[in-house]
């Protein structure tokens, strides 16, 4: 057992380690962006959760041991290592997927412009390219969704990271979009590019957070990101790391965070909203590639019955891991989740003292209880195909190609 202090440690190492290499829309948001935009377009349940899998990648993957080292047992820190040295390729290349500005490097709103359409050749690309290895379909259709996965990942932080929906888009051509629920959204990176023309002619300049964050500026990652509902964050770059609300910083756009409970949530939601918006219209983007339309569409009906039907209980594994380390980790929906949020957190993590003849399966108390004392490589092991494929075909590398290098810095120079 270790000690209350001990597990408090763990903790905070656990959530740099989730958070690693830098912060994104806390899961819950990927989670509900992601299935809204496969439900769109018919994917089945099974193949929605193995796109959101795809999703959780580039959150996971990052320089974990440092963080690790002083408050792990040897076997835990042995089995982080053994993960980092297997995935040494998509630790690097995760870096680039949230759309962050990285050492302060990305200046001009042309910049984003390279970085959005870069990443949408390169998964055209992959998507593409998978009819032609030679492979078992399962494989085929396990790298198309979990590709598509991650590269949602980077197009959702976009709206998180950066200070896109600050902009008073009823003052420009592409005015704000109603939706049927009653709310709002801004209009898309794509919505707004294809009225507005080239990206350095626009009335204003996009900004996302600065990452690492430096002490002392207002555009630093931890002041600027829309991650978790409540709009609160430990501040990294502030001696002690406190967490505190960040809303002095929303106060742009249409509906301003002013630091109430209502209007932190509304300003949030605009975000999670527009993400939503833009991960539908990602489909379609990726789709204008008629072989990677062609992949998507023989991927998205994947029921897993039949000779398929072991692989369910690894994405049973798969969601629960991923659940559990975000709830863990403080994010799922930030540090300290409310309402029927924190219900799903306590209700996944209380299964860690479930019997093996509970309610739970034998295969998820293990994984639960893998993930809660953060044996995470081999938790993750149970998910065989969906995890596995990451090594073996380099996607999280694949997505960055042209985007970033391995000394961690944008490769812009071709812009």
């Amino acid at each position: 057992m270790r000690s209350p202090v001990s597990r408090i440690l763990l903790l905070l190492c656990l959530s740099a380690a989730i958070a690693s290499p830098a912060a994104a829309f806390d899961t819950m948001w990927h989670f509900r962006c992601t299935q809204m935009a496969a439900q769109q377009y018919g994917f089945t349940e099974h193949a929605w959760k193995i796109t959101q899998l795809g999703n959780f990648s580039s959150d996971f993957f990052g320089p974990v041991a440092e963080y690790a080292s002083k408050n792990l047992t040897a076997l835990e820190i042995e089995n982080l290592k053994l993960s980092q040295a297997s995935n040494a390729g998509s630790r690097d290349a995760a870096l680039f997927l949230h759309f962050d500005n990285l050492n302060g490097d990305l200046q001009a709103t042309s910049q984003f412009d390279y970085l959005m359409n870069h990443l949408l050749e390169n998964a055209q690309s992959m998507l593409a390219g998978y009819s032609q290895l030679r492979i078992d379909d399962r494989v085929r259709k396990a790298l198309t969704l979990v590709t598509l996965g991650a590269s949602l990942h980077a197009v959702q932080d976009f709206y998180s990271h950066s200070d896109w929906i600050h902009n008073d888009f009823d003052r420009t051509a592409v005015k704000m979009v109603k939706l049927p629920s009653g709310g709002v959204r801004a209009p898309t990176w794509f919505e707004f590019r294809d009225k507005a023309g080239s990206p350095d002619k626009w009335p204003f300049r996009v900004q996302s957070g600065i990452y690492p964050p430096p002490a002392g500026v207002p555009n630093s990652h931890t002041h600027m990101n829309h991650d978790n509902s409540r709009l609160f964050y430990l501040e990294s770059e502030t001696a002690g790391q406190p967490l505190v609300s960040q809303a002095q910083y929303h106060h742009a756009g249409s509906t301003p965070a002013l630091g109430d409970e209502a209007s932190d949530l509304a300003h949030q939601q605009l975000a999670v909203n527009t993400a939503a918006a833009a991960s539908m219209e990602w489909i379609a983007k990726v789709e204008e590639n008629p072989d990677a339309r062609k992949a998507i569409e023989s991927a998205k009906n994947w029921e897993l019955k039949g000779k398929d039907a072991r692989l369910l209980k690894e994405l049973e594994a798969g969601m629960d891991t991923e659940i559990a380390l975000s709830c863990l980790s403080g994010k799922w929906d930030g540090d300290n989740p409310q309402g029927s949020q924190a219900l799903i957190c306590r209700s996944l993590l209380d299964r860690r003292t479930t019997s093996i003849g509970g309610s739970g399966s034998k295969l998820q108390s293990e994984i639960i209880g893998l993930a809660a004392n953060l044996l995470v490589p081999l938790a993750l092991r149970y998910t065989g195909m969906f995890w596995d494929i990451h090594s073996q075909y380099q996607i999280l590398e694949g997505l960055t190609k042209n985007i970033g290098s391995a000394n961690g810095r944008y490769n812009l120079a071709s812009k």
